[in-house]
């Protein structure tokens, strides 16, 4: 893929590289940060090796119809599924060359996740759907070494001034994050 050239919105394009710990893309339905997030993992996925990717909702069974599916719709749109395995059943895209791996998974049983080993990087989408708690055991998740950038990726819509995400992140200046706020203009 690293001689294939994709279409990245502008507004987003400086943050295709951004290594922070917390990237946090919010604004306005139809911005375009959720199928920004996809090309983001999509392109670190091929790109680069030694990953296993954690993608994120509240609700498992939300999972399908969103971030499972449009991460298979950007492959496609970088029109390269042939060097992809995707498991419908466990909701779980393999590239074949690299060894790399997005895992799906619901915040509805956290003792779940913490089974899972060797996480990478993790995309949440529609970040304000959890609790401060869940966030705290996500962020644990992402620990030990590993030859590239750890990253947690938080999708969402526009918070109530007394959301949790907005205490953390936007009244407190956090060490190793990013923000980026868009609207429908930029999509």
């Amino acid at each position: 893929m690293s001689q294939r050239k994709i279409a990245v919105n502008r507004v987003y394009f400086p943050y295709f590289e951004n290594q922070d710990r917390y990237l946090i893309l919010y604004g306005s339905a139809g911005s375009g940060k959720s199928v920004f997030a996809a090309q983001k993992l999509i392109a670190r996925l091929v790109g680069e090796k030694g990953h296993r990717f954690l993608a994120i909702r509240k609700v498992a069974n939300t999972l399908r119809s969103s971030v499972y599916q449009l991460l298979i719709d950007t492959i496609d749109s970088f029109d390269i599924r042939k060097e992809f395995t995707i498991n419908k059943s466990e909701m779980r895209i393999t590239h074949d060359a690299t060894g790399n791996e997005i895992l799906m998974g619901g915040l509805d049983d956290v003792e779940k996740l913490k089974s899972i080993t060797g996480i990478t990087s993790v995309w949440i989408e529609e970040a304000t759907e959890l609790k401060a708690d869940d966030f705290d055991q996500i962020d644990l998740r992402l620990r030990g070494e590993t030859p590239h950038y750890k990253q947690i990726i938080l999708s969402f819509n526009p918070i109530d001034e007394r959301h949790w995400l907005k205490e953390r992140f936007f009244d407190n200046d956090v060490d190793g994050c990013s923000i980026l706020k868009t609207t429908y203009r930029d999509n």
